[in-house]
């Protein structure tokens, strides 16, 4: 395995090839080990849900099944398999945990060594090197599988390039592809696909995936994580490695007595994103704050009923929606995200990106 950083690996996490266990999405694993023991197996699937839901996590598990000894040999002593549970001995899971299985083939963001970051998109030239992959002959019996971590990360030579693929598939062949968003992708693309879809996880589940990380975390933490995190593992760990539950808590503490904003909250947060170090805050604050923005519209649209909010988060939401109709909010999310794309592509400087997106809230206060 390269030791270049992987863009589908959150830092101080296990990464999806490595684990071992996927909790919360028992039916939609049945039924795709019901469909690869059918004669009409797809050879394409689209893997949806929202970022962090497992969908990486499940393709890897699909792949090892796969590639199992038990599955190339047509199941087990005791009849066809019932879950896709591969023995730990099995020979394929050393391979895939290293990274080198020959039939496993994995399509993400690469990374930059000349700028030290990870390209902005999956490429044309990443798909055209999966050529010798699929001029490999396949041992009898076996796959060659691709997981593409994410689809939407293509650009769109890349996505006509797959496209290609997708419609005339190599023999034995079969195509896992990841997206967070599967309605901006080429409808060509997913109707060559058997679409699968993962939901979020209700609290029990998130508990059981977040047990071994949430010992250091009060029982109001842990409830104002599952909140943020919208049954969403994947999400809750990238909130804990950001200290996210500290920038949610700034957030609401700056905007506790609106339309005035708490200035000194606000400069603690900015100068901490514009840190050396503080890309993994930025990057968080950049999530929270549109996120908690369409929070806020959906609750007062919903007259608040029917969502799960923090404690004293209420009293903040109706009184900025008392001066504001909902459209005004929706047009400053619109805004906060065109900031936050045109920061990433220019590189204008994090600390000044996070002053302005909450200063634009205060200049709308004093408008009215």
């Amino acid at each position: 395995m390269s030791d270049l950083p992987q863009s589908d690996k959150l830092e101080g996490f296990p990464h999806p090839q490595d684990t071992e266990h996927l909790i919360g999405h028992e039916a939609a694993e049945a039924r795709f080990l019901e469909n690869s023991q059918s004669d009409r197996f797809h050879h394409a699937w689209l893997i949806t849900g929202a970022r962090g839901v497992g969908k990486a996590t499940f393709a890897y598990r699909a792949a090892k099944f796969l590639l199992s000894a038990q599955a190339s040999g047509g199941g087990g002593l005791f009849g066809p398999p019932e879950t896709l549970d591969v023995p730990g001995d099995d020979p394929a899971l050393a391979l895939i945990h290293a990274g080198s299985h020959p039939g496993l083939a994995v399509l993400r963001r690469e990374y930059d060594t000349k700028g030290k970051k990870f390209y902005t998109a999956i490429r044309v030239d990443d798909v055209r090197a999966l050529s010798p992959f699929f001029q490999l002959t396949a041992s009898e019996g076996s796959w060659r599988i691709v997981i593409i971590d994410s689809v939407d990360d293509m650009n769109p030579s890349a996505a006509n390039a797959i496209l290609k693929t997708l419609e005339e598939p190599p023999k034995k062949t079969l195509f896992l592809l990841l997206s967070h968003t599967p309605a901006g992708l080429l409808p060509t693309i997913r109707s060559r696909c058997r679409q699968l879809a993962l939901r979020p996880l209700d609290d029990a589940n998130m508990r059981k995936v977040l047990a071994p990380h949430a010992e250091p975390l009060s029982p109001e933490q842990l409830d104002m994580l599952l909140t943020l995190a919208e049954g969403s593992p994947g999400k809750a760990l990238r909130l804990l490695e950001a200290g996210g539950l500290e920038i949610f808590t700034a957030l609401l503490d700056i905007f506790k007595e609106y339309p005035r904003l708490d200035a000194e909250k606000l400069h603690a947060l900015a100068d901490k994103s514009g840190l050396k170090d503080g890309e993994t805050k930025y990057r968080s604050v950049c999530e929270i704050y549109p996120w908690w923005l369409t929070r806020l519209v959906r609750a007062a649209s919903e007259n608040f009923t029917g969502n799960t909010l923090v404690p004293g988060e209420t009293d903040i939401m109706r009184r900025m929606i008392s001066r504001h109709q909902p459209s005004a909010w929706a047009e400053l999310w619109e805004q906060g995200n065109e900031l936050i794309k045109r920061a990433d592509s220019i590189n204008l400087d994090r600390k000044q990106v996070v002053l302005n997106l909450f200063l634009n809230v205060e200049r709308m206060g004093r408008s009215q």
